[in-house]
């Protein structure tokens, strides 16, 4: 199974993808159909997973998994079978490198050599792939290209949960560069630099695009699961309450004095963390276009303050991205759930916005 590179478009004799995003926390599922530019949702859903069943992008209990998907499958009986689905992690290695060619198939039959160089694992145990970027330096020392390597075992765990479930896994994709998707499906092409987050609840993903192009991403090991097990340790509080007052509140004055503390100092790390690396992109960049906006998606874009909070640490204008922006929906689909889900199904829209070339 070849690992895909980065997202491809809606266009003519394409085929269509299923969006798929297993998480640790759940499972999404996004159905678009397409009339030209015009995305149409026709479902959409999640379903819970259970705590360990997934760790660290790697799937520990495929039994429980695979249950819970056939039977999220079964409420939403989408239409499209070909699954596009993404992983991120320990197990994925993205770099920006350059590489002496500047045929891309040249550059392909010289991929694994030159992946040898960069990936942290036996080349065997990898599958690669790449993306060829513009720029520059295309006419000088060679091409500037995304190397993407992710480890076979679990490219092959996510192909059989897909094929067990009676779906045909057409797309193995990375997280960071289906976020991007997503919001070039729903903003288009922007002329200035924009910083994407999505918060899982294990991992938290960072990419900054430029008219459709990932300029830096990066896997950084925090998430909403780490907050919730700082409010349960914090409050006594089993995990379930603790996972539903970090996001809804209470009215308990004492409790929700310790979950705003904690949630301030958890979430103050995460940002200054998010500065660290966008400062990097800055110090290493080729370019004196810096980001002008930052975007928050995933389950915890919607704790209080955490906006407010990036915005002062990081000093970038943040929003709540909303991935299903100009989207039409189909009969039966309330408005005010996709209001509701819409940030956390960035990364599985940017997946359903994935084609196969017929």
């Amino acid at each position: 199974m070849k690992f895909p590179s980065l997202p491809k478009k809606w266009g003519q004799r394409q085929r269509p993808t299923l969006g798929l995003d297993i998480g640790s926390h759940s499972i999404k599922i996004v159905e678009l159909s397409s009339n030209g530019t015009n995305h149409a949702i026709r479902c959409i859903g999640r379903a819970l997973v259970p705590p360990r069943a997934i760790v660290d992008g790697s799937i520990k209990e495929p039994d429980q998994v695979a249950e819970i998907l056939r039977a999220l499958l079964d409420n939403l009986r989408p239409k499209i079978k070909y699954a596009a689905t993404s992983i991120a992690g320990y197990s994925v290695i993205v770099k920006k490198i350059i590489v002496p060619y500047h045929d891309e198939g040249e550059i392909e039959r010289n991929l694994t050599f030159e992946a040898e160089k960069y990936v942290p694992f036996e080349i065997e145990e990898v599958y690669v792939d790449f993306h060829a970027l513009d720029g520059e330096r295309e006419k000088s020392s060679g091409t500037e290209i995304f190397l993407v390597a992710a480890k076979r075992e679990v490219v092959d765990e996510y192909a059989a949960l897909i094929q067990e479930v009676g779906l045909s896994p057409a797309v193995v994709d990375v997280d960071a560069f289906a976020l991007g998707n997503a919001f070039e499906g729903a903003f288009g092409l922007l002329s200035e630099p924009i910083v994407l987050v999505d918060i899982g609840a294990q991992k938290t993903n960072i990419n900054i695009i430029l008219q459709g192009t990932s300029l830096f991403a990066r896997d950084m090991a925090f998430g909403g699961t780490q907050l919730t097990e700082a409010i349960q340790e914090a409050t006594g509080l089993e995990y379930v309450d603790a996972e539903r007052i970090k996001i809804a509140g209470s009215e308990d004055m004492a409790i929700m004095k310790e979950v705003t503390s904690v949630c301030n100092e958890l979430c103050g790390v995460w940002a200054s963390e998010l500065k660290k690396a966008i400062d990097f992109y800055r110090a290493n960049s080729s370019t004196e276009e810096y980001p002008t906006q930052l975007y928050i998606s995933g389950g915890s874009a919607f704790l209080k303050g955490l906006d407010m909070l990036c915005d002062d640490i990081i000093g970038l204008p943040v929003k709540i991205l909303n991935p299903l922006h100009g989207f039409t929906v189909d009969h039966g689909i309330e408005p005010e759930y996709i209001s509701s889900v819409a940030p956390q199904m960035a990364i599985a829209t940017g997946l359903a916005l994935r084609t196969l070339t017929k």
